[in-house]
């Protein structure tokens, strides 16, 4: 924890040197200030590890797993006003628990920046996962609908994303997320990114099913996986607007990441650490409408980072859909308020 947040106080210095733009072509979005906005929000988060083995031939695909951790539906309101923003979410109860087990997850989020760049700082944490293939090695799936279940599985992210739009004079990926920007005018703008992460992925036991357990060989007994990574590549990101109020926006960034892995077996081998060049993508989009006041917006997030090796083989993916419906209330600021806007520390968020 203290490493993670030592990296991201150094970006926040090294991102100041990218100054946001003071103007931009008005013609193709504009900023909702001075406004305090109303919403409610609907949202839903997953995790999930895919594993595949080449140890053993399975023409059959039985040894495949596809672990999954999903959250359960939050729903609740959120107050934005100028640059900051406050939401209180509140669980819905699970009817899948029986089926799927109890997933537990905590998720935060901090992120500084505009359409210049954008500075994303999440920790994830997840535990309890159900194999959502199940039913390729268990011949009462089809009568029960239980999956197979893994309370003691847990994983742990700390992630930083440092996102640059090269487009940012006409082109606002804020609006296609968020609720202060409007795109006017369809734009295009290539994107650079940099990230740096640490996840962590262990388990009580070993990760592979009794049933499927000697598919993989000596590895049988594998049940850690601890990743740092880092990466430096880029992608693109377009605004589509119709009629200056309907929009959608596709962002697909991608490129080559380089691993440190440290796996951890409960006998057979010791901990091993490797390092390798693999491959890692954020892919993002979203459909809404957005007026002078009111607004609703439908957005889905999908990362993913591919832990590629000559015997096994993981792909982490994490997921979001949020929903969004709300309303813009026009509130001057207060003389309090005017000052703060004039200081160094506010141009710099």
């Amino acid at each position: 924890m203290r490493l993670f947040l030592i990296i991201v106080l150094f970006i926040l210095n090294f991102s100041s040197f990218f100054a946001q733009k003071r103007g931009w072509d008005t013609t193709y979005y504009t900023k909702y200030r001075n406004k305090l906005i109303i919403s409610f929000f609907q949202s839903y988060r997953n995790y999930g590890i895919d594993i595949e083995q080449k140890l053993v031939k399975d023409s059959l695909g039985t040894s495949k797993l596809s672990y999954l951790a999903e959250s359960r539906l939050v729903y609740g309101l959120e107050v934005n006003y100028d640059k900051f923003n406050i939401s209180i979410g509140f669980k819905n109860p699970s009817s899948q628990t029986d089926k799927k087990g109890d997933t537990k997850y905590r998720n935060f989020a901090l992120n500084v920046g505009g359409n210049h760049w954008l500075l994303e700082n999440s920790y994830r944490s997840y535990s309890g996962f159900y194999n959502k293939n199940t039913a390729n090695y268990d011949t009462s799936f089809k009568r029960t609908g239980i999956y197979d279940q893994f309370p003691g599985i847990r994983s742990e992210a700390y992630k930083t994303k440092f996102l640059f739009f090269t487009n940012s004079n006409k082109f606002s990926f804020k609006s296609g997320y968020s609720c202060n920007y409007h795109q006017l005018k369809s734009a295009f703008s290539f994107v650079l990114s940099a990230n740096i992460y640490y996840n962590r992925l262990n388990s009580d036991s070993s990760f592979f099913p009794l049933p499927v357990r000697t598919f993989y060989d000596t590895h049988q007994s594998l049940n850690g996986l601890n990743v740092f990574a880092f990466s430096v590549y880029g992608g693109g990101s377009l605004n589509l607007v119709l009629w200056k109020a309907f929009f959608m926006n596709f962002t697909l960034i991608i490129g080559p990441e380089e691993q440190w892995r440290n796996y951890h077996y409960l006998d057979t081998y010791s901990t091993q650490t490797l390092f390798y060049t693999s491959i890692s993508g954020d892919f993002r989009g979203s459909i809404g409408l957005n007026f002078k006041k009111f607004f609703v917006l439908l957005s889905a997030t999908s990362d993913f980072s591919w832990y590629n090796a000559s015997q096994i083989t993981f792909l982490s993916k994490y997921g979001a859909v949020n929903f969004s419906l709300g309303y813009r209330f026009k509130v001057k600021p207060s003389k309090f308020y005017q000052k703060f806007q004039q200081t160094k520390l506010y141009r710099k968020l």
